[in-house]
């Protein structure tokens, strides 16, 4: 009972000298004290200063050491203590990663360290796990260098700051520069691998020299300065077997320069008054070197042929590219885009583009897709097409979705071509998307012209039967006007679609089943009556008509109107036409 007693005025101090503090050396400062501050024997104790002549100062620094250990203990009894070290690593990790956009303020910034302030177990967590501490920018050099010693063997992310010079960034690019067979992703502003001398600055001429065998992601972004847009030089002794992403502004690559057996993403832009110019040539050789491809995207760029590709004696030399996803060309000729895509075979490909219009001698007009589609090319099997007039622009809009992906299509009028304004070809543009476009399968069309003062011209009959005769399975048409004229640029569509064709007998779009228009102002009811009625009578009924008419919005009561009359031959009829489905494009993330 006497060593029990003792327990009650044991002090918290685990060990003082080499040995434990028992009961009987009775120290003034026990546990039975800390608990009750009002016995407290201590002399002077709200004095400013007082002499220490039994240590309590040594013992106090004790407890705190114990009760550090004491909490320590208590905090491995919370929940959150039940996940394992590596399971926390992993959501310490998840937080890192939201500020891993290499060209964010944040990165570099190990602005997530807080976490290894909360206790014992998270910081030995934090500074044990090298992949926490990977994250490198010239912005920060003192986290950077941090990170450096702490990262271990762990790939490493290094982002050289736009402001990065030799004053304030060489002690950490040299510290980097024997890790880079540890390298993972690397970030460089184009002005420092184009200088004002046209050389790779000195700051980073050391990092792009070195062996990078590891490197997945060479990004060379932009900055805002002057200068030309430029060869990519050698980079890493041109072998980088990993290398997966390949991001150049300003810039653009060749052969022999960098490896791009293993390469995932092009990624190719130019600038606006600078536009980077590459032979078609040598774009297919670089294409034929990238057999794992994903995709390829080239802004502010344009391709020439000073040659041409293939002789007449020699079959097509063609690509074949089955991995290609995505394709994003942007500015360039129709002609020579056509040229390169017939040369490509993309099966499993998205294609967005935008191509400057140009017209053949047999007055054909090309807008970046070869006229020969071969069996595999994107662009077949097309189930929903949108083509939408931007006259004001001189462009029109062609996109739709095939049975695997979407694609889109911007053909613009140069200020500088002879082929006349929007409204004065704009039938003939559309003849040449009908005959050069798969249009078999085709479910759904829609056809729109936005704001302009001047009609659209060359709609005739003639035209749209021509135009519809491509569309055999076609269901549901769609018409959106918004010009405040009364263009009535497709008026006849009506009349082609109630026509038999001269040789066979039949309808156009023999299973159209439903009709939907918005403001046109040159169509009657009594056309539309006609037409349904017309097709009903040849056995091809329409299910639904959907008008939104300037004539019917002051109407007050419908059954005033000849909507009874038109439900008579078509089987819904209704002054509420859907919204347009928008066709879903992402955008190419730089």
């Amino acid at each position: 009972m006497a060593s029990a007693a003792c327990l009650d005025v044991l002090p918290l101090l685990p060990v003082v000298d080499g040995q434990q503090a028992t009961c009987r050396e009775k120290p003034k400062l026990t546990l039975a004290h800390i608990l009750h501050p009002e016995h407290w024997d201590l002399p002077e104790w709200k004095g400013p200063h007082v002499d220490d002549p039994e240590g309590i100062a040594q013992k106090v620094d004790e407890l705190d050491h114990s009760v550090a250990l004491l909490k320590r203990y208590r905090n491995s009894l919370r929940p959150i203590h039940r996940l394992s070290p590596d399971i926390l690593a992993l959501i310490f990790l998840s937080l890192v990663e939201e500020d891993a956009h290499p060209l964010s303020t944040q990165f570099g910034a190990a602005s997530w360290t807080y976490l290894a302030h909360v206790c014992y177990r998270w910081r030995a967590i934090a500074l044990g796990r090298g992949a926490l501490w990977t994250q490198l920018s010239t912005r920060y050099p003192e986290a950077a260098l941090a990170c450096l010693e702490r990262s271990a063997d762990a790939p490493l992310s290094f982002v050289v700051h736009t402001r990065a010079d030799s004053g304030n960034s060489k002690e950490v690019v040299d510290r980097v520069r024997p890790h880079m067979d540890r390298m993972r992703h690397l970030y460089i502003p184009w002005t420092h691998i184009h200088d004002e001398d046209g050389n790779v600055s000195e700051l980073v001429s050391s990092l792009i020299e070195a062996p990078a065998p590891q490197l997945e992601t060479f990004y060379v972004y932009r900055v805002r300065a002057e200068g030309d847009c430029f060869a990519l030089p050698t980079v890493f002794g041109g072998q980088t077997p990993r290398l997966r992403v390949l991001k150049l502004s300003y810039s653009y690559p060749q052969i022999d320069r960098v490896s791009f057996g293993n390469l995932r993403e092009l990624y190719i832009r130019g600038k606006k008054r600078d536009l980077i110019t590459m032979e078609v040539s040598r774009l297919l050789e670089i294409l034929e070197a990238c057999p794992a491809l994903e995709i390829f995207v080239t802004i502010k760029a344009r391709f020439i042929m000073s040659t041409p590709l293939d002789h007449d004696d020699e079959p097509l030399r063609q690509i074949r590219l089955d991995n290609l996803r995505r394709i994003d060309i942007s500015r360039c000729s129709a002609f020579v885009v056509a040229s390169l895509l017939r040369r490509l075979i993309v099966p499993n490909c998205q294609l967005s583009m935008s191509v400057w219009l140009e017209r053949r001698t047999d007055f054909r007009f090309i807008f970046g897709v070869p006229d020969e589609l071969c069996d595999e090319h994107p662009l077949r099997d097309i189930r929903r097409l949108h083509v939408s007039y931007r006259s004001a622009g001189g462009s029109v809009l062609i996109e739709g979705v095939t049975s695997a992906h979407p694609f889109q299509i911007v053909a613009s009028i140069d200020s500088n071509a002879n082929i006349g304004d929007m409204p004065t070809v704009s039938g003939q543009i559309l003849l040449s998307i009908a005959r050069t476009l798969d249009l078999s399968l085709l479910e759904e069309f829609t056809i729109s012209e936005t704001s302009f003062y001047h009609p659209h011209v060359g709609f005739s009959k003639e035209l749209w039967m021509q135009v519809l005769a491509r569309m055999p399975l076609l269901r549901t048409l769609h018409i959106r006007l918004q010009s405040i004229t009364d263009s009535g640029f497709c008026r006849v569509v009506l009349s082609a679609l109630a026509t038999p064709d001269e040789v066979t007998g039949k309808l156009p779009c023999p299973l159209l089943e439903t009709v939907t228009l918005v403001e046109d102002r040159t169509w009657s009811s009594l056309q539309w009556y006609k037409f349904a009625k017309a097709r009903k009578e040849l056995g091809h009924p329409l299910r639904r008509l959907s008008l939104c008419l300037p004539h019917y919005e002051n109407v007050e009561d419908m059954a005033e109107t000849d909507l009874a009359e038109l439900r008579e031959v078509v089987d819904a009829v209704d002054l509420d036409p859907p919204q347009e489905t928008q066709i879903e494009l992402p955008a190419a993330v730089w």
